[in-house]
């Protein structure tokens, strides 16, 4: 997944959601009270106090009208949890199947509990079935047609370059994994995988190959792709997981971020109104840095909702791709048509 540098890559995934949401307000706030100095007027701005209360009235307004909606949308999800025991038993059963098939695949008798272990066990078995491919394309025939035209007609250098792939994707992915990582530093890992490039590989490979694969080739070439539709199920369960979590978080940042600016900013429209502010500080009126500031807390709730919709929605589009398809924005230099 590609980055448009650090501080976007923060500002998008990395960061944590309350600081980016300070950033914003803190933004909101230093660029409103020199705009309003010198391209609006401060006198003529502030002599509309009614225009002023208006416009957070309208805010205030809108908050209690958003909270309303984030706090349903949320109340969906969670109800997805609310079932009879009959389809919590079946949910269960499903979850130990799967881990049944993917001990299976790789070859181990219980796999790892953990999520990052577990991640890092079916990366660690793609790689491991990857090697026992390129072992079973060493040992064909030699004088084998090539894959493309980067071969010169030797299939094993291809499958080495692939291997090799492989190998990078699953060091990445384990650079970022680590027995404490929660649910969204696993899925951050899993973005680093590139499983669809690689299942399309494999299926030029079988292509061009046509029925002159051996047996054993054809075997562990199936290995592999079984082990990358364990890994993209696995990532996508914990893709779920996350977005769960992260709308439920949503909901409770909202709503402690609401409260305090509904009261704040009533306060700010009575004080107003009441003319109660006057003077200047550092000659700056008061006035303005009370509008400005209780401007800003008005807009908080959006910029706690700006901030999670934000990550959540980079992680939608960085998971779009599907088995063997790639969005044409995601294709790597290698992949044909």
């Amino acid at each position: 997944m590609s980055a448009a540098g650090a501080p976007g890559r923060w500002f998008l995934l990395t960061g944590n959601r309350r600081a980016v949401t300070l950033l914003l307000l803190g933004v909101v706030y230093v660029a409103l009270v020199p705009m309003a100095l010198v391209f609006l007027g401060s006198e003529q701005l502030l002599a509309a106090r009614g225009t002023i209360a208006s416009l957070l009235n309208t805010l205030l307004s809108g908050v209690i009208l958003l909270v309303s909606i984030v706090v349903s949308v949320t109340s969906l999800f969670v109800s997805q949890e609310l079932s009879p025991v009959g389809r919590q038993r079946e949910r269960v059963e499903r979850a130990r199947e799967f881990r049944e098939e993917t001990e299976n695949v790789l070859d181990r008798e219980v796999s790892p509990a953990r999520p990052s272990a577990f991640l890092r066990a079916i990366t660690q078995g793609i790689l491991d079935r990857t090697q026992d491919l390129q072992d079973a394309v060493d040992a064909m025939a030699p004088g084998h047609p090539g894959l493309d035209e980067g071969t010169e007609g030797e299939p094993a250098a291809e499958m080495d370059a692939f291997r090799e792939r492989v190998a990078t994707d699953v060091e990445a992915v384990n650079r970022r994994l680590s027995d404490g990582a929660g649910t969204f530093g696993i899925l951050l890992a899993g973005l680093e995988y590139d499983y669809a490039g690689q299942l399309y590989a494999l299926r030029r490979f079988r292509s061009r190959h046509g029925t002159e694969l051996t047996e054993e080739v054809d075997a562990r070439l199936e290995d592999v792709v079984a082990a990358l539709e364990f890994f993209v199920t696995a990532r996508e369960y914990f893709k779920s997981l996350y977005f769960e979590r992260e709308f439920a978080t949503l909901s409770r940042d909202l709503l402690f971020v609401s409260l305090p600016a509904l009261v704040l900013v009533s306060y700010a429209i009575l004080a107003i109104d009441a003319e109660m502010v006057g003077g200047t500080t550092v000659g700056v009126s008061r006035l303005l840095l009370l509008a400005g500031g209780a401007y800003t807390l008005a807009l908080a709730p959006f910029a706690v909702l700006t901030a999670y919709v934000v990550r959540v929605s980079t992680i939608a589009i960085s998971t779009l791709s599907a088995g063997p398809f790639v969005l044409a924005d995601d294709d790597p230099d290698d992949l044909v048509e």
